[in-house]
């Protein structure tokens, strides 16, 4: 849904923009994996990785659903761009990430 105030872009298929503020940010992931495996997805703004509001899952069985969530508020001091980096050593197959970004008033 596109944000008629326009602190809120899609920048690419793979990256938002966000104006200065702050911003409660809620994701899901879900996929499969063949194998016993891992996934790891990390959100990355305000120039760095942020493993601290990541997901890590790991599988023992084959074709394992991998799942997780995770919400948080960011602060951006600038305008940003904010990206979801997937890492795992095996290709997730048949997934889904839901992300949602919700600009909050705060007070000066």
């Amino acid at each position: 849904m596109p944000d008629p105030t326009g602190n809120i872009t899609e920048s690419t298929l793979t990256q938002v923009s966000l104006t200065a503020g702050y911003y409660l940010v809620t994701y899901s992931v879900s996929a499969i994996l063949r194998d016993p495996n891992y996934i790891q997805v990390t959100p990355f703004y305000n120039g760095t990785a942020h493993l601290e509001t990541g997901v890590y899952f790991a599988t023992t069985a084959n074709g394992s659903s991998a799942v997780g969530a995770s919400s948080f508020i960011l602060y951006a001091p600038e305008a940003t761009t904010f990206s979801l980096t997937y890492s795992g050593p095996e290709d997730a197959r048949e997934g889904t990430v839901t992300l949602t970004f919700l600009k909050l008033r705060v007070p000066a």
